[in-house]
């Protein structure tokens, strides 16, 4: 609306996160009317940058845009990689948080199209893109982001995200004024902002176990740049466009052994690029490995690329790939095994932490508030862990394996029940009782087990959607006045699994481990990158027939035929799912006492969304998960760390 800019909350905004950037900072302040831009430096700039303080007064009248920026330096360390960084005739400012791995290729095209560079950054060749194409330059980008371009000429803010939303982008808008930021508690710091919970999004956190489904947040007035979305600011307003879909094969396909080793070969062509992209860096470099088959496949490429193809930087990489694991005395949840026949094909260099309920609950404050919004499992506590054991060891980038399981059915119990349904209902009664017997032997369970979850999940897709909610367990721990009156989101696909799998990477199960991802990464200034993410991974895969992800009761059997060779056999047909698990019984086990003591206080925020008394019974009868328990303990912890009202 033309109010000016408070100079001193825009430095409190960028100092907030300075976790994200700890190297340097940087400000822009201009006055859209007149076209007026200034470059301020604060207290944190690095010397080399010349540039008037932040606090100074501004030479027309007063800014009505402010940009801040804090630097995490991964590619060109020098200053000349300082934001915000103006295009040479200053009509284009950009601050930008991510990576784009295929700037190096860009370059080479833009310079063809006679752009000049003057850095050896990926920021500059986002102006140039710009520049060259408009709105069009994220499809020419490989990477994540989140990013915002002050257009001078054409007095418009163009804010975008990555296709996946591996970057975040948070933002308010209430008609007059827009202030966006990579983490919500930024935003927190802008006084007209009410700490109001959005009824919605808890009660599907806390039914449903998901966020990050929709462009709502647990900030009823904060809002967030959906992935492969984009936005435009200017005196007309707030314009946000869809700027990228993602396709996917509806068909359930018909198995080919000479098409399935065609298509691994291309997966694996497609990962080792991925791969590939995503080892550039000028700063410390290092891989999570769980001793899955996902994390190890990243473990396996980037040392065959590193060590064998001669792509390693000694400075960097060291002699040996370092790795970071989450590890457990108790050997159900422990993955070592497998972690150590990694290690020893790869000769890599283990670096291994124990995360424990005693650290958790001393660390409680910490975790949720580096979250922003509560989070679904303790699993997210383990992955916190092994971000900073990263970061304790120099590490500044981290390889990561999420992504696959959306992709491949990776998640047995949710995946497979829907794939044998969909056969069952197309006719192909004999195919779906032998993937349901090769699968059952497989995980070492039951046929009639399975022949049982199948037909539920059947008799569930005929039940109207907007109903499912009433059969889930966890329902019984809301407040009943709560639960009658708030309208679920959710409405998970059960009658196709490649619909399935296109909303879990969509909608229900990326989006939300991306989250966590960069929140719990970002923590510890790492930045982490998931090579599973690669757009052309992600659509190579969505346009496969299902049974080349399920087939002869293996999950992800496509990427099992890619890593032959690659990774040790006993990870590549490992018949124990365990994703990324904790000893989360255990741990709710020695957490009861400040869970019961939690919900007896008078003080208790979260009384309108759960029944107290039911959750103190639950503590100890246990008749519901302690992932449900976990969930509505971690709403009132989050709702007291950030004083929600």
């Amino acid at each position: 609306d033309g109010k000016p800019v408070d100079q001193s909350l825009l430095v409190k905004l960028t100092r907030s996160l300075r976790h994200r950037g700890p190297d340097d900072e940087g400000f822009l302040l201009a006055d859209t009317r007149t076209g007026l831009t200034e470059h301020r430096r604060g207290s944190e700039t690095i010397p080399e940058v010349r540039s008037r303080e932040i606090d100074e007064s501004f030479s027309g009248t007063s800014p009505n845009l402010g940009l801040g920026w804090r630097r995490l330096s991964i590619i060109d360390l020098s200053p000349s990689g300082h934001q915000p960084m103006s295009n040479a005739d200053g009509t284009l400012w950009v601050i930008f948080n991510g990576e784009i791995y295929n700037y190096i290729e860009l370059r080479v095209e833009l310079k063809a199209k006679g752009y000049v560079f003057r850095t050896q950054s990926d920021t500059e060749v986002i102006l140039h893109a710009y520049h060259a194409w408009g709105q069009d330059c994220l499809h020419h980008f490989n990477g994540m982001w989140g990013m915002a371009i002050w257009d001078v000429q054409k007095r418009q803010l163009f804010c975008a995200r990555d296709r996946f939303g591996v970057k975040p982008f948070y933002y308010f808008w209430n008609g007059s004024s827009f202030a966006f930021a990579s983490e919500i508690k930024a935003l927190l710091e802008l006084p007209w902002i009410p700490r109001r919970a959005n009824d919605s999004a808890v009660y599907d956190f806390l039914v449903h176990r998901v966020l990050d489904h929709t462009e709502q947040t647990f900030f009823s007035d904060i809002l967030q740049l959906r992935p492969g979305h984009c936005a435009f600011i200017s005196e007309r307003g707030l314009q946000v466009q869809r700027y990228y879909t993602l396709s996917y094969n509806p068909d359930l396909g018909h198995f080919n052994e000479r098409d399935s080793i065609a298509h691994a070969d291309q997966l694996r062509v497609l990962l080792n690029d991925a791969v590939r992209l995503r080892l550039r860096s000028d700063v410390t470099l290092g891989s999570c490995l769980s001793g899955g088959l996902d994390s190890s496949t990243i473990v396996s490429i980037a040392n065959s690329l590193l060590f064998k193809q001669g792509l390693a930087n000694r400075e960097t990489i060291g002699e040996r790939q370092k790795t970071f694991t989450a590890t457990y005395d108790i050997e159900q949840y422990s993955e070592d095994r497998f972690v150590r026949q990694v290690i020893e094909q790869t000769n890599a260099q283990p670096y291994f932490v124990k995360p424990a309920a005693a650290e958790l609950q001393n660390e409680l404050s910490d975790f949720i508030r580096s979250n922003d919004e509560p989070s679904i499992s303790t699993s997210m506590y383990a992955q916190w862990c092994v971000m900073r054991l990263a970061a304790q060891h120099g590490i500044k980038v981290l390889l990561d394996g999420q992504g696959a399981d959306e992709l491949l059915a990776g998640y047995r119990p949710q995946h497979f029940p829907v794939f044998h349904a969909e056969l069952i209902r197309a006719g192909r009664i004999f195919e779906a009782i032998k993937e349901m017997r090769t699968g059952a032997s497989v995980a070492g369970e039951s046929f009639s087990g399975w022949l049982r979850a199948a037909a539920m999940k059947s008799v569930k897709s005929y039940v109207p959607k907007r109903l499912r909610h009433r059969f889930m367990t966890s329902a019984q721990l809301l407040n009943p006045a709560f639960a009658a009156k708030t309208v679920s989101h959710v409405t998970k696909e059960d009658r196709s699994i490649q619909r399935r799998l296109y909303e879990d990477e969509t909608l229900y199960n990326l989006p939300q481990l991306l989250h966590y991802e960069d929140r719990n990464s970002m923590r510890f200034s790492v930045e982490a990158r998931v090579p599973f993410v690669d757009y052309r991974v992600v659509e190579f895969v969505m346009n496969l027939p299902a049974v080349y992800k399920i087939h002869n009761g293996w999950s992800k059997y496509v990427l099992r035929q890619a890593t032959n060779g690659l990774i040790p056999q006993a990870v590549q047909w490992r018949k124990d799912k365990m994703g990324f698990v904790t000893p989360e019984v255990e741990w709710m086990s020695e957490l009861s006492p400040l869970i019961r003591k939690t919900f007896t206080e008078t003080s208790l925020r979260s009384r309108q969304y759960v029944n107290p008394q039911f959750v103190k019974e639950q503590v100890s009868n246990r008749t519901i998960s302690t992932g449900d328990i976990w969930r509505v303990f971690n709403l009132e912890l989050w709702m007291r760390e950030f004083n929600i009202q």
